[in-house]
């Protein structure tokens, strides 16, 4: 049954998927599943973060490992300022990213925006600001 939903995401998938191929698709797949795995141990290499969890997928989480000492709101806003956008969610407070293939070959220039971010943040006077994920503000 359709509900609400139209049809025409499933109709742009279908046609996206004509396009790539059963090969284009792991290409594409693939590649974003090695970004993610470039990122997420990134985040275990900086003592000031922890991930959520080990990503399972394309997603990943983190936030700080101890959040009275860094301010992943002040984080996320330095990285806005560098031209990264990351979505903002808990409680926790935390960093969410959805990794894609167009993301690959960009995880080391979003790991040097992330440590000045992090540098940042051990001298931001005031709070970042917390956003809400998935709404308009």
């Amino acid at each position: 049954m359709q509900g609400t939903k139209s049809g025409g995401s499933i109709a742009a998938a279908w046609a996206v998927m004509q396009h790539l191929g059963d090969d284009g698709y792991l290409r594409l797949t693939a590649a974003a599943r090695q970004a993610t795995l470039e990122l997420a141990t990134a985040v275990t290499q900086r003592p000031r973060l922890a991930l959520r969890a080990w990503p399972d997928t394309t997603l990943l989480s983190f936030g700080a490992a101890d959040p009275g000492a860094l301010d992943v709101w002040a984080v996320a806003d330095e990285l806005w300022r560098r031209g990264w956008y990351v979505d903002r969610q808990g409680p926790p407070p935390s960093l969410h990213l959805t990794v894609n293939a167009v993301h690959a070959g960009r995880i080391e220039p979003f790991v040097v925006d992330l440590d000045a971010a992090l540098a940042h943040a051990a001298g931001a006077p005031t709070a970042g600001a917390p956003g809400a994920y998935g709404t308009v503000e």
